[in-house]
């Protein structure tokens, strides 16, 4: 058990900082201004390279939890999935499409995260040339940076959209990626009505995101569908300096899927994804919606107690996994042609 939470809380991939430059992962970071280098070309996403994961390439029974032994139900659904950061170290503000190849923390991301969508729906997750980690701490290269990144994914999307053989699809992110999503659904899916109305849910993990700031309905009840979740997980009477909270912060509780301020019972978590793809420790968590944060208590145990932390945004996917899966089977049951 202790190695399993020591392993929980310390391998997980995210995004972990933003905005505060001491908080920052490595010392590793670009110290010249954004250029437009020679990997400004557009990526071509007919080429399966250019994927992390999809469909009809990848086998989506390896994302499935080792100790999962339900059949579910493939709805006529695709989700479209970006990952969050992985770009930590180097002296360039984007990734670079070397990064792509056999990369460890992008495919934990998938395992971790995306991995919650497999085998219920269709699943598609691009590449696209990420900002370093540091461009949250620069205002000016950063955003240089992030809109960068953000062409990828818009491009990507496109291809998805134009292509995928589902009428209905899911906007799923982490983090960075959520902050990608959040510009895409605003630029890209709201201005355009004849795919908005294809949006079945979105999960829009990991990032603040304000009252007025997404033209979306926010999921208040666990059956609500057009509509979008988001929360960001941090221990119990913890409020982030370096992250907005407050009224006008918007949170979904992902264990009761609703966003009343009441503590969720133990009884009610169904169990944690740990990195070694296993489902452990069901019935061990209670978390509560709080000024635009999900407060997270864990089981007050000689395990877990030294592992504590102010924040838990590395497993903002992982500590609900089986609950986020089970919510999302039964928002899909309700439609009318699921197949």
């Amino acid at each position: 058990m202790k190695i399993l939470i020591f392993s929980f809380l310390l391998t997980l991939v995210a995004c972990s900082t933003q905005k505060i430059p001491n908080r920052a992962i490595s010392l590793d970071y670009p110290k010249t201004d954004f250029k437009i280098s020679e990997e400004s070309f557009k990526l071509d996403y007919s080429n399966s390279k250019n994927w992390l994961f999809f469909e009809e390439n990848n086998d989506a029974q390896k994302l499935i939890p080792k100790n999962y032994d339900l059949k579910d139900t493939l709805f006529n659904v695709s989700v479209f999935f970006i990952h969050p950061t992985t770009l930590y170290k180097g002296s360039n503000w984007n990734s670079d499409t070397a990064y792509f190849r056999n990369n460890k923390l992008l495919k934990l991301t998938i395992e971790n995260q995306a991995s919650v969508f497999a085998g219920v729906t269709k699943l598609y997750a691009p590449h696209y040339r990420e900002m370093h980690i540091h461009s949250y701490n620069d205002t000016i290269n950063g955003f240089k940076a992030f809109d960068f990144a953000y062409k990828d994914v818009e491009q990507a999307f496109e291809y998805f959209i134009n292509n995928i053989s589902t009428q209905r699809f899911i906007i799923a992110s982490h983090s960075q990626g959520t902050n990608h999503a959040v510009r895409l659904i605003n630029e890209y899916i709201n201005p355009n009505p004849q795919i908005k109305k294809r949006l079945f849910l979105s999960y829009l993990v990991g990032m603040d995101i304000a009252k007025d700031e997404l033209d979306l309905d926010l999921c208040e009840n666990p059956l609500d569908t057009n509509c979008f979740m988001t929360w960001r997980s941090f221990n119990e009477s913890y409020f982030p300096n370096d992250w907005r909270y407050g009224t006008e912060v918007l949170n979904v509780n992902p264990i009761s899927f609703n966003t009343i301020d009441n503590w969720s019972t133990k009884n009610d978590h169904l169990g944690i994804l740990f990195p070694n793809q296993k489902i452990r420790l069901k019935q061990s968590i209670s978390v509560r919606n709080n000024s635009g944060v999900l407060w997270v208590r864990l089981p007050k145990n000689i395990f877990t107690r030294r592992y504590i932390d102010d924040s838990y945004h590395k497993a903002d996917y992982n500590l609900y996994w089986l609950n986020i899966r089970y919510n999302l089977i039964e928002r899909l049951s309700q439609l009318s042609d699921p197949n």
